[in-house]
């Protein structure tokens, strides 16, 4: 067992006096380009962080399941049967949701006491909630026994999150918590989840995340109003041009959608655009990578984040002003938004060699600009998630 699953199972014992029987645990994740591409079945490149979340426990009899968080410091009961969404303890309800999924499709889920445990960053973008939902299934799975491949696990806690918790994310956070593999990003077509491929990073460059510390709180409706604004420009460019066939964004390039520019107000001109280009950038840096083309790469996140914050409208004042702060500091070949937005994290693709000193001037020139302490990771490309007995 690793160190995370040994505290973790230390934890458990010292809350509910028995030893774990199972687990399953799952990383963050960072998604390096392809920004609100994944519900707009387009493309995305990411990648795990070595950096876990833990979910370690038992079957108990009866009908209640006890969960405890070690990071929050509470713990909740609820009928396993029929879990109901709560207000006190939000976390609590992503657990509750993969639950309630997998019982809509006949899978049966017995109650149990679970601890959980993680140092994925919270509030950074970094999927600490897709990371928790992932472990969660990977834990019931093995503790219940039923089949279920990684793919189906992603889409199910995606349904979970969407449907149970009221979150209308893309399958981007679930997938990657999933399936990323070590030292590689994973390449998703979010249209054929068995599309998927892996292109390595290579021990020339580093993914350094700069957390903000701006607020990131993305179930207010600033997300889904963006994602509305989206389907509503792919309705109309299918009204136009049928015999296109679209159905989502994906199915528009930017010929298309520039004929369909005066059908659609301002906005969802503007939300889909930076979709339309986004697309093509994820397509690019793939290639780049192929090539080993660290530069080109860094040139395509760059344009990204120009696109987030001047076409789709999901930047904040300090992602804006890390992003500038970091491409001023040699070393730094790109620098963007990562995760939903409005706050959190950017993603910076660093030489290796200049990594450690670009963390520390980012952190001093931003400390200095916006009078907000960050916090500044290195992290390598992690894992997917696992699960089994203890």
């Amino acid at each position: 067992m690793d160190a995370l699953i040994t505290r973790a199972v230390s934890e458990f014992s010292d809350i509910f006096g028995e030893k774990p029987s199972h687990f399953g645990d799952a990383p963050g994740r960072v998604e390096v380009i392809g920004n609100h591409t994944d519900y707009n079945h387009g493309f995305i490149l990411a990648s795990a962080i070595d950096r876990r979340l833990a979910v370690v426990g038992r079957p108990v009899d009866g009908e209640t399941a006890r969960v405890y968080s070690r990071t929050f410091n509470s713990g909740a009961s609820f009928r396993a049967a029929d879990p109901v969404k709560m207000k006190e303890n939000p976390w609590v309800n992503y657990i509750m949701g993969v639950i309630w999924q997998l019982r809509n499709k006949g899978v049966k889920v017995g109650a149990f006491d679970a601890m959980i445990l993680g140092d994925v960053p919270l509030g950074a973008g970094l999927s600490s909630s897709a990371a928790l939902e992932v472990a969660t299934a990977f834990f019931l799975r093995a503790m219940n026994g039923f089949s279920m491949d990684p793919i189906a696990i992603a889409v199910n806690c995606q349904a979970a999150e969407n449907n149970f918790v009221g979150m209308n994310c893309g399958i981007l956070d679930q997938f990657a918590s999933a399936m990323a593999q070590p030292e590689r990003l994973v390449f998703l077509d979010c249209r054929n989840l068995d599309a998927y491929s892996y292109y390595p990073l290579g021990s020339a460059v580093k993914l350094v995340i700069a957390n903000t510390k701006a607020p990131h709180v993305l179930v207010d409706g600033a997300y889904n109003r963006l994602r509305e604004a989206c389907f509503r420009a792919a309705r109309i460019c299918a009204e136009k041009f049928p015999e296109k066939r679209v159905t989502h964004l994906r199915d528009v390039d930017p010929e298309l959608l520039d004929a369909c520019k005066n059908a659609m107000g301002e906005e969802d001109y503007r939300r889909a655009h930076h979709i339309v280009t986004e697309n093509a950038r994820v397509l690019a840096g793939a290639e780049a990578l192929t090539r080993g083309d660290y530069k080109g790469m860094g040139g395509l996140m760059t344009a990204s984040h120009a696109s987030s914050r001047d076409w789709f409208g999901n930047s904040a004042t300090e992602l804006d002003a890390m992003v500038d702060l970091a491409l001023e500091i040699p070393g730094c070949y790109g620098a963007r938004l990562s995760g939903g937005g409005f706050g959190g994290a950017t993603i910076n693709l660093v030489e290796s060699d200049k990594a450690e000193d670009f963390a520390q001037t980012l952190a001093d020139r931003y400390r200095e600009k916006i009078r907000i302490e960050p916090e500044i990771h290195l992290f390598k490309a992690g894992a997917g998630a696992g699960g089994g007995a203890l």
